[in-house]
């Protein structure tokens, strides 16, 4: 339990770490909701039917309680919290343990004190997770087809030239979720060096796609243009990026570095959801592998093509 540590930070970017082992400035007594999942399980009775019939099932969402102390400085610890955990707002946890990070979004609930007076006194920090599901920190991306460089230094320039780079295409990948979850959302990312109609999708164990543009509505990705899917539960769009440097997409990185293509799409993106083919599905990740490919009607040796997901799990 010593290795233990949990970040909390808010919307704003002020973060609080609690752990088992310090005062840092607060020490973690106790966590709760973390561990395990609920479900409403939904059935109907039939009066000439043994038992019930199943006709659905949604997770419920997490109430997450940090119950911790301070031991010193009581005003100023007291605002720190007031700033991280300010009612109605926003944030994440993060929950490291045993070398492993998982992360949760919340809304605070309350900011319940128990023992006020003392040298140790206590607080209980009530979160709740609207989606109750812990994801990793960060996005795993796919290349299925990119450019590579063959340059490398010192470089040597022979008389009859040389290969900078080339293009590179694996047109099936397969993706192994063996978080036990389905219906985890993509994030794939089209770039045209020249024209391309209508790229599409495929998952093969479910037999969906999706595919931009039509024989009836057809689609163009021209030269330099990115087109975004996203199959996220809640955020199921497709936006086009045109006259957008890759510079300009590497500047909206969250706090790990990382690509934000929510950013990159909000500040930039052109919502292209009429072009959507009418037989087209949001695909999301099943439970086990998942393979994938990618086609377009023409010009796919001119498409290069990313995929990102961020595994979903059940508890830590």
């Amino acid at each position: 339990m010593t290795d233990i540590k949990v970040i909390c930070t808010n919307d704003k970017d002020i973060s609080i770490a609690f752990r088992w082992d310090v005062f840092s400035p607060f020490h973690l007594l106790d966590i709760e909701g973390i561990y395990g999942i609920e479900s409403n399980v939904v059935t109907s009775e039939n009066t000439t039917t043994d038992g019930s019939t199943f006709q659905g099932a949604t997770a419920i969402q997490r109430n997450i309680i940090l119950t911790f102390e301070m031991d010193e400085s009581y005003k100023q610890n007291r605002e720190i919290l007031y700033r991280c955990f300010a009612i109605k707002r926003p944030g994440t946890m993060e929950y490291a343990e045993s070398g492993g990070r998982k992360m949760i979004n919340y809304i605070v609930e309350s900011i319940i004190p128990g023992k006020i007076k003392g040298v140790i006194r206590d607080y209980a920090v009530s979160l709740i997770c609207p989606c109750p599901y812990f994801t990793d920190l960060t996005d795993v991306r796919v290349t299925m087809a990119s450019w590579v460089s063959n340059l490398t230094f010192p470089a040597f320039f022979p008389e009859e030239g040389i290969v900078f780079g080339y293009r590179r295409a694996e047109f099936v990948k397969a993706i192994e979720n063996d978080s036990g979850m389905d219906g985890i959302g993509m994030t794939t990312v089209f770039y045209a060096d020249d024209k391309v109609s209508n790229p599409a999708i495929y998952h093969a164990e479910s037999g969906q796609f999706i595919k931009i543009g039509s024989m009836e509505s057809p689609f163009i990705l021209g030269a330099g243009q990115y087109a975004v899917i996203n199959t996220h539960t809640g955020n199921k769009n497709i936006f086009l990026l045109d006259g957008i440097s890759n510079a300009d997409i590497e500047k909206l990185t969250d706090r790990f570095g990382v690509v934000d293509w929510n950013k990159v799409v909000s500040r930039y993106g052109v919502s292209i959801n009429r072009f959507l083919d009418e037989d087209a599905a949001f695909i999301q990740l099943i439970d086990g592998t998942n393979t994938i490919t990618y086609a377009a009607d023409e010009g796919i040796d001119n498409l290069l093509v990313s995929i990102y997901y961020r595994l979903s799990y059940l508890g830590v």
